[in-house]
């Protein structure tokens, strides 16, 4: 009789043991088999286990960094906001001073033509 083994994916045929006087040799070499085996899957699960930790730190770190840009993209936009609303006051700003000039000029003007009128009436 064979007995079909299975181990991490692998498929092997293992011929079944009768019990004879080998038993204990067979016994001993399956103790051995069996801790190897243990082993090999202790190592496989740390390795894997090292290689979930890197890629939780990676995934971590570029998610960190994703935030770190989105919050410096925010901030350069607020102050180019800002930056255009000061532009803008200045502008006003601007046109203010130059219709009050404008009005003062006319004012101005206003005022010659009523003074030279009245020295030409005279």
């Amino acid at each position: 009789m064979h007995m079909v083994n299975y181990y991490l994916g692998q498929c092997s045929i293992v011929p079944e043991r009768s019990e004879s006087s080998g038993t204990e040799h067979n016994e001993h070499d399956d103790d051995d088999e069996s801790e190897s085996k243990r082993r090999k899957v202790k190592s496989l699960g740390s390795s894997i286990m090292q290689s979930a930790s890197v890629l939780a730190r990676a995934l971590r770190s570029c998610e960190e960094k994703k935030e770190k840009r989105h919050r410096e993209m925010i901030e350069l936009e607020q102050r180019r906001i800002q930056m255009e609303e000061a532009r803008n006051e200045v502008h006003r700003q601007g046109i203010a001073t130059l219709v009050a000039a404008v009005t003062n000029l006319s004012g101005a003007i206003q005022s010659l033509i009523n003074n030279s009128e009245r020295h030409g009436q005279r």
